[in-house]
């Protein structure tokens, strides 16, 4: 069945439902006007004109998640894929934190809120993207979430472009109850979290004038290594890749030398296969990480009298994750380029072969290949982090108005701390000077040197590959390194809010408010960072701050009695930008009771963060790149000194370094590693976006309501960085960016790195001359953050609620959560006239439709969750993957489709007895394996990647005791 008839089957079928604001009452109570994310005026009717989900506590409950970040996972309209977590994250520029983003727009492109204001910003920066640490929430102190799935900018200003997540604590609670829960795979019995909390509410706000919340909860999550559950790996895949499961060589050591090779010495005699030692090198890649977090949430309020009261709140996160790294390999690898930040020089770590009278090369022969595996090195990432929010203020009202004010401080600070990577000089001086080398002739071997000092693995008291190292050896040859990041932002806001004028259809409410906010972000790393000891890395470095000043207002107007019109203006005020206004209007038609019409249209933005404008730098290396001032003159040169290295009459040294060259012209001019200075731009203009809605709200009979909105966002000058190829080309021929630069060194035929003028191979030709060498070759290129892109999404949110009594066998409800995107485009990747839509990670459809059936102390619930199926490529440029890509790798069309994907849910709790409810959660319950994707799991993969195979069913069980 396809998605959309998926979706209408659901629908016409009555057993769906939206987890949306549209819920139908159940009572005919007086509702106390209360704040509905997306508007500073109060209201009674949660269906407002923007469209809103609402998931309530007993929901999330019901899902089984253990964390704010699998929540946000399951909405509907959440980004499929490209979502940094504290699980995929060790090898990202932030890793420890998750972040949330809605419509594919990114992180940057959602705004997070608690209680209606921002949280702070993560310590790290995702390389240029700055973010909210989700999972810093603790999930037992949330009543519900509330999702604004419409640009919301002339209400909360910059990055409310893509939607609104606005997660609401309890409130007014009291009591003291504990709860815990633990989860494991039923599978392999791995993949346990386990969590712990206590919430305790005192104080009844409304007879005693107050009342304290305060919650405490522990997470941890232990970890996996995916050589512990490669039995699950879906068959289909490892039919694919003949490589699976295959033991590398690179292991305890190896001397490569075609038929004279050998095991080093000490390698266990039942890893030895072939004649070679071998490794299963899964043991070395980690599928989860172990985490811990212990999060503390408290919240107070005080009836102060005469309408006043004064409200505070406290939140503070720690959270760790471990991650372990692959350790380091040695042998016939391509050099890794890097540089030196603090001079900007580029540095090349060369794997070199072993001299013949090298102590430990036993073959005999000139340029053996040692092949090892580090496994005694300390090779790890430790994160930890800390998170905190306090705020207080006073709220009140005056005569028909409602006021008001707060201030806060909020913050972030992460560490990082590694180790497990070559230092330059620890690697001279434990093993050798791989800066000292000759031309490798070994036809056994690929490498192009060997190590000129015969005592290379062979230091006195150095390394010993193969045996045994001290600490003080391994802590040499693999330093700490470490990288630091601290967020934080001082804000005041007021706001007020109530009716100015009397309508025959009703009163005019207006609300105006203010906010100021100060920011400052500081990215730092270790010194040995910072001299490019480290060998392959960089740094990236960041002091900055800012001041941010915004008003805003926002109008509710009843122009009929059926026909609410809200206009909203929001100015804000940025550093370097003028002053940006945002408005929005939204209009809410009801002609009858059963049915509203309801379309906002919104101008939003983004304004470049701290990292994009402000004071802050990144320093890597490029590898790859082509010069085009010189590439086309290298390749002629390269082909020529080859041509002259088949020269029967030089000797077997003569052509070997003739050879060198040619290889060397080649990798200089064709493949070169550009030193690469990331700055940011003070120029940066803000992205801006286009944004309507429109939508129906159907409930023909009371308990059932139908939604359905239609969405479309255009998302212009989208802040992003240029390649550097595309730099060199541009600038190639005079059309190089504003505030980027590319320096070359200056023409000189007499110290050039490639060509001679008298070049004694080719009969002493001018190489400049000859293939018409005019410009000297690239030095380093500094990029800035330019306005580069553009994004266009639309389409359509689908929601649905039922609900019926079924007398003494209790009632059922029914809901349906569902998107269907209708186009995507993103000239980052592609075109503006390529859909993308229907490509790598971008389905049509994605639902999630859930049953709950309460019977007595009972209440069932099966969850189904659906998403659509997409091709392997991804735009039109991906070549890789497109009809002629996978045929090229003997790949059908069907394998280079991602059907869709399909889980059951299965929850039950029981509250039978008094003050105890026990809760069982049963995830995947037919322990449905994800659909085939042969891109994520890489052609020639040699070990599984899917944590849905890996984990298969999944059991939860929790406990919760209220004391009173």
């Amino acid at each position: 069945m396809k998605p959309i008839q998926l979706a209408v089957a659901m629908l016409v079928g009555g057993f769906a439902v939206g987890a949306y604001a549209q819920q139908a009452q159940e009572s005919d109570k007086q509702v106390e006007k209360v704040f509905i994310t997306g508007s500073n005026i109060k209201t009674i009717d949660s269906e407002t004109a923007s469209p809103l989900q609402i998931l309530k506590r007993e929901d999330i409950v019901r899902q089984g998640v253990t964390n704010v970040s699998d929540l946000i996972a399951n909405i509907s309209a959440s980004s499929s894929q490209g979502n940094l977590t504290d699980i995929g994250g060790s090898n990202s520029f932030a890793p420890g934190g998750t972040e949330a983003s809605l419509r594919n727009l990114g992180a940057q492109s959602t705004l997070v809120l608690v209680n209606g204001r921002r949280i702070a910003t993560f310590g790290f920066a995702n390389f240029t993207e700055v973010f909210s640490n989700v999972d810093s929430i603790p999930i037992d102190a949330v009543e519900r979430v509330e999702v604004l799935k419409s640009g919301a900018s002339a209400i909360y200003g910059s990055d409310a472009v893509a939607g609104v997540i606005n997660i609401i604590t309890r409130q007014n609670y009291q009591g003291v109850e504990v709860s815990a829960d633990t989860q494991k795979s039923i599978q392999s019995h791995k993949f346990g979290t386990s969590k712990a909390s206590i919430t305790a509410g005192f104080g009844d706000y409304a007879n005693d004038g107050f009342n304290v919340l305060v919650n405490a909860d522990l997470f941890k999550r232990q970890s996996v290594m995916w050589s512990e559950v490669q039995q699950y790996t879906n068959p289909a895949l490892i039919a694919t890749s003949p490589n699976f499961g295959a033991l590398s060589t690179y292991s305890h050591g190896n001397l490569i030398d075609g038929a004279n090779s050998t095991p080093l010495p000490g390698c266990d005699p039942g890893l030895i296969r072939g004649g070679l030692c071998k490794y299963n090198r899964s043991q070395q890649y980690q599928a989860i990480p172990e985490a811990t977090r212990s999060n503390f949430y408290s919240t107070g309020t005080f009836n102060l009298g005469d309408g006043t009261q004064a409200f505070a709140e406290v939140s503070y996160s720690k959270g760790k994750t471990n991650y372990i790294s692959p350790v380091p390999l040695y042998g016939a690898q391509s050099p890794t380029t890097w540089g030196n930040p603090s001079t900007g020089q580029p540095l090349t770590f060369n794997y070199l072969g072993l001299a013949a009278n090298d102590p430990i090369n036993t073959t005999g022969d000139d340029g053996a290949e040692i092949r090892l595996r580090f496994l005694d090195a300390p090779s790890y990432n430790n994160v930890e982090g800390t998170q905190y929010r306090v705020l207080g203020g006073l709220r009140g009202s005056f005569k028909a108005f409602d006021w008001e004010a707060a201030a806060g401080v909020m913050g972030s600070k992460v560490t990082s701390t590694s180790q497990g990577t070559f230092s330059s000089s620890g690697f001279i001086k434990e093993i050798g000077d791989y800066n000292n080398f000759y031309g490798n002739t070994n036809p056994n071997v690929g490498l192009s040197y060997n190590a000129t000092d015969p005592n290379f693995f062979n230091q006195p008291g150095g390394y010993r590959a193969g045996g045994t190292n001290s600490a003080s050896v391994l802590n040499t040859l693999f330093p700490v390194y470490f990288s630091t990041g601290k967020t934080q932002a001082e804000f005041a806001d007021a706001k007020i809010s109530g009716p100015i004028y009397n309508l025959p259809a009703g009163p005019i409410n207006v609300a105006f408010g203010a906010e100021l906010r100060h920011e400052s972000m500081v990215l730092d790393d270790s010194n040995n960072l910072k001299t490019g000891d480290i060998v392959g890395y960089g740094i990236s470095e960041a002091n900055s701050s800012r001041n941010i000043e915004s008003v805003y207002s926002e109008f509710s107007i009843p122009v009929l009695k059926n026909l609410e019109v809200t206009p909203a203006l929001r100015l804000d005020k940025f550093p370097n930008l003028s002053a940006h206004f945002s408005p929005k209007l939204a209009a809410l038609y009801s002609p009858t009771d059963s049915l509203k019409f309801r379309a906002t249209i919104e101008h939003g933005f983004r304004a470049p963060n701290l990292i994009e404008s402000a004071n802050s730098l990144k320093f890597a290396f490029d590898p790859g790149v082509q010069d085009p001032l010189r590439c086309a003159a290298a390749t002629q040169l390269q082909n020529d000194l080859n041509k002259a290295a088949a020269n029967p009459a030089l000797t077997a040294q003569q052509a070997a370094l003739i050879s060198a060259r040619a290889l060397a012209v080649q990798g200089n001019e064709c493949s070169a590693s550009i030193p690469d200075e990331v700055k940011n731009n003070p120029g940066l203009k803000p992205e801006t976006s286009k944004s309507y809605s429109l939508g129906i709200v159907f409930e023909p009979v009371k308990g059932y309501a139908t939604t359905l909105d239609f969405f479309s966002i255009d998302r212009s000058n989208v802040i992003g960085l240029q390649g550097a190829q595309q730099l060199l080309n541009q600038a190639s021929v005079g059309a190089t960016p504003a505030g980027s630069i590319v320096n070359r060194r200056p023409f000189n035929t007499a110290a050039d790195q490639s060509f001679l003028s008298n070049d004694a191979a080719l009969g002493g030709q001018n190489d400049f001359t000859t293939y018409g060498v005019t410009a000297g070759a690239v030095q380093d290129i500094i990029r800035a953050m330019q306005n580069i892109s553009e994004q266009k999404t639309s389409g359509i949110d689908i929601a649905f609620l039922g609900k019926q009594s079924l007398g003494q066998f209790g009632s059922l409800r029914e809901t349906l959560d569902g998107t269907y995107t209708l186009k995507f485009y993103d000239t980052s990747v592609s075109t503006l006239s390529d859909n993308l839509v229907g490509s790598y990670y971008i389905p049509h459809f994605a639902a999630n439709f859930t049953l709950v059936w309460d019977f007595k102390s009972f209440s069932n619930s099966l969850r189904y969750n659906y998403t659509g199926g997409f091709s392997e490529q991804a735009g039109q440029q991906d070549t890789n993957w497109n009809a002629a890509g996978c045929a090229a790798n003997n790949l059908t069309p069907a394998q280079c489709h991602v059907a869709s994907h399909r889980t059951t849910d299965y929850a039950i709790s029981y509250n039978g007895i008094k003050n105890l409810t026990l809760g069982l959660n049963v995830i995947n319950v037919f322990q449905q394996k994800a659909p085939i994707d042969i891109k994520g799991f890489g052609l020639g993969a040699t070990y599984g990647t899917n944590l849905q195979d890996a984990q298969g069913r999944i059991l939860n069980l929790s406990a919760n005791y209220k004391f009173y």
